[in-house]
């Protein structure tokens, strides 16, 4: 595991510093802001023919944390969000946000609840325009009939506009309103990974799960990356979840990580505690110790 993280500056004093949670390595210890968590999980699991990809996951995030994810490769992490956000089923447990089980929900039922994701592999429609990416995030709120599509009737119309009102608000945000015209494509690549999470941003989640957010970003992007995280939870009063393969972009920005080794969690705490589990040491490297490689395996 990298145990040098580049120093990311801060992008100024933020509006209010996060809290200091403390915990031990077994779950979550007390936090400022206590009370029911946002997210609740309680030992998911779920199985493909003999391979456990996710063996009794649990997890709680409290409102307003920003918490991280991670893990060797094939543990388990991305099965983790598909869980949640109901691109699978969980065969066990039970998943509860902001007190409403949303595990027997569809995917885009639960993006009505208010959990929405960016993906490992940028999932833009890559034609249309900038705009209209984002755009397409507002209509998960929108109250569109088929009626008032066809006939374009003044209300559709009214909606239509606060659409785009809202979706030209947030590129700017991000610096990207003078693009708003282009096509998606014609972006550099760093900001097509921001024009996700914009769209993301634009159903107006209550929590954001962040999937390998820095793939493919060069140090300085990274930077800035980071900055924009830490920037949206405040501007946005979001939760964001995020896997992370960058160790020093997770360490700098997360105030508690859960760490998964063959579908299994085997560790949780602040970054500093993380850093020098030997447990987590092991997965990482392979060294010898007290945790024993899962003999079924895992998924990524």
């Amino acid at each position: 595991m990298s145990t040098a993280p580049p120093s990311v500056p801060p992008p100024g004093p933020p509006p209010v510093p996060p809290a200091s949670p403390t915990a031990t390595n077994g779950g979550p210890g007390p936090i400022a802001n206590a009370g029911r968590p946002l997210l609740d999980v309680d030992a998911i699991s779920i199985s493909f023919g003999g391979l456990k990809a996710v063996q009794d996951f649990s997890l709680s995030i409290p409102r307003g944390a920003l918490y991280g994810l991670i893990g060797p490769n094939g543990a388990g992490k991305t099965t983790v969000f598909n869980l949640l956000t109901g691109v699978y089923s969980c065969q066990s447990g039970a998943v509860t946000l902001d007190g409403r089980r949303i595990d027997t929900l569809r995917p885009h039922e639960i993006a009505a609840a208010g959990l929405c994701r960016t993906f490992q592999n940028i999932r833009l429609f890559p034609d249309l325009s900038v705009l209209d990416n984002v755009r397409l995030g507002c209509h998960l709120r929108g109250r569109h009939s088929l009626v008032r599509t066809l006939l374009r009737t003044p209300g559709f119309v009214r909606q239509e506009d606060a659409m785009t009102r809202k979706s030209l608000s947030l590129l700017e945000v991000f610096g990207l309103a003078d693009r708003a015209q282009e096509p998606a494509k014609s972006l550099p690549y760093g900001d097509q990974r921001r024009l996700e999470i914009i769209r993301a941003l634009a159903t107006e989640p209550k929590l954001l799960l962040l999937d390998e957010p820095a793939a493919g970003m060069n140090p300085h992007e990274k930077i800035e990356l980071a900055r924009s995280i830490e920037s949206i939870r405040e501007r946005f009063k979001l939760t964001v979840l995020l896997i992370e393969h960058d160790m020093g972009l997770v360490m700098d920005i997360c105030e508690q990580i859960a760490v998964l080794d063959y579908g299994r969690r085997i560790a949780f705490g602040p970054p500093t505690q993380i850093q020098r589990d030997p447990r987590v040491i092991e997965a990482y490297l392979g060294e010898p110790g007290a945790h024993g490689a899962g003999e079924n395996g895992g998924a990524a």
